[in-house]
C-alpha cells in the first residue's frame, strides 16, 4: 500500500517500523503489568533476546524450507537467503515454534504456578497490544497482502512501487488483525472484571490464535498441504495452530492441578 518511507535518501520499510514499534509496545505493556502484579520485569530481558533470535531464524528457515523443499541449505547463497530479512518473509509456523520453545523455557524458570499464570496474562496483553500496532503497519507494507476484492473493505495502493498496484483492491488483512487483537483484549478485560478471574492467559491465547487464523482466510499467500473443509481452505498454518491450541489446553490443565507449586 505504502511500503516504505524515505529518510535522508534511505528507504525504511513500513513492515520493519511496525515490527520495531510492536516490540516496544510489548515491552512497555509488560513493564506496566509487571509493576501492577509485583513481578520481576527484568526476568523478561533474560527471555526476550531468545524469543527474538529464535523467531527470526526459525521464521526465515521455515520460509526457506517451504519455498525450496530443501531441509538443509545448499551452500553460501542459501545461508545468506535464510539470514537475510528479505521482504520480512517470516513464516507463521516458524514464529509459532519459536514462541513455544521460548515460552517453555521462560515458564520452566518460574517455580510458582501462580506466578506462571500471572505471566501468561501479562504476555497475552502485551501480544495483543503489539498486534494492534503491527497490523496497521502490515497494512501499509507489502509483506502481508490480502486476497483481491472489490468489496467496500478493499484498499488500494498509495505508492507506485507497492505490490498492490497489481490488484484493483485487496482485503486489509493487517487492519483485520488489529481489530481482532483489540476485540480479544477488550473482551478478556471485560470478562476479568465481570467474573473477577485472572490467571487464564493460556486459554485466552486460544481465542487469539483462532482470530488470527480467521485473518489468514483473507490473506493472499502460498498455501502448503491445502485441503478444503466445509468450503474453508486449510493449510499448514491452520494445522500447526491446532497443535498450539492443544498445547495451550494441556498447559492450562497442568497448571490447574497445581495450586501453588
Amino acid at each position: 500500500m505504502y511500503p516504505f518511507i524515505e529518510l535522508f535518501g534511505i528507504q525504511i520499510s513500513m513492515t520493519g517500523i511496525g515490527i520495531l514499534l510492536g516490540i516496544i509496545t510489548f515491552v512497555i505493556t509488560c513493564y506496566q503489568l509487571c509493576k501492577k502484579n509485583h513481578q520481576d520485569f527484568f526476568r523478561l530481558f533474560s527471555w526476550l533476546p531468545l524469543f527474538l533470535i529464535l523467531s527470526y531464524l526459525l521464521g526465515r528457515y521455515t520460509s526457506f524450507v517451504l519455498d525450496s523443499w530443501n531441509i538443509l541449505p545448499g551452500g553460501r547463497n542459501d545461508i545468506i537467503k535464510i539470514l537475510s530479512p528479505h521482504n520480512f518473509d517470516f513464516h507463521y509456523v516458524g514464529l509459532m515454534v519459536a514462541a513455544l520453545l521460548s515460552l517453555g523455557y521462560f515458564f520452566s524458570s518460574i517455580k510458582r504456578t501462580e506466578n506462571k499464570k500471572i505471566w501468561a496474562d501479562i504476555f497475552f496483553s502485551g501480544i495483543c497490544n503489539a498486534l494492534i500496532i503491527l497490523g496497521i503497519f502490515l497494512t501499509l507494507g507489502d509483506s502481508v497482502i490480502g486476497k483481491a476484492t472489490d468489496s467496500i473493505f478493499a484498499i488500494k495502493s498509495l505508492h507506485p512501487e507497492s505490490e498492490l498496484t497489481k490488484f484493483n483492491g485487496v482485503y486489509p488483512v493487517g487492519i483485520f488483525l488489529s481489530i481482532w487483537a483489540l476485540f480479544a483484549h477488550i473482551l478478556i478485560t471485560l470478562l476479568k472484571i465481570i467474573f473477577k478471574k485472572n490467571g487464564l492467559g493460556m486459554l485466552w491465547f486460544i481465542l487469539l490464535i483462532i482470530l488470527v487464523n480467521i485473518c489468514f482466510l483473507y490473506q493472499n499467500y502460498p498455501r502448503y498441504g491445502l485441503i478444503s473443509l466445509w468450503g474453508i481452505s486449510l493449510d499448514v498454518k491452520q494445522y500447526f495452530s491446532f497443535f498450539v491450541v492443544l498445547w495451550c489446553i494441556f498447559v492450562a490443565y497442568k497448571w490447574s492441578k497445581k495450586r501453588f507449586y
